[in-house]
């Protein structure tokens, strides 16, 4: 039998670090719904063109949901989904990225 053990800590953070704590897994989320819905979106509009009858090679491009593919989509859309991007880390979008492969 495998044991786990964890460990729980408690941070005491001023106001400033816990605002910027809760941005940062803010930001995150918005990336990560934003990565579902941008794919999402173009799976249902695939299977709507499937059902209508257009040819495979006519459907809607499929769109990737690799590391690079996310990382690309995002850098050319957040300006428009997250406007206030530059306020956070870069890393606190990329922990999505990383999570979205399933490491």
């Amino acid at each position: 039998m495998r044991v786990i053990q964890a460990y729980r800590f408690a941070l005491d953070l001023t106001p400033l670090q816990e605002r910027s704590v809760l941005a940062h897994a803010g930001a995150a989320r918005v990336a990560h719904n934003w990565a579902l819905a941008r794919v999402k979106a173009v799976m249902d509009q695939r299977a709507a063109e499937r059902s209508y009858g257009v040819p495979v090679d006519e459907l809607t491009p499929a769109i990737g949901w690799t590391l690079p593919a996310l990382r690309r989509g995002w850098n050319a859309a957040k300006e428009g989904v997250a406007p206030w991007w530059r306020e956070c880390s870069k890393e606190a979008f990329n922990t999505v990225w990383t999570r979205s492969r399933g490491a």
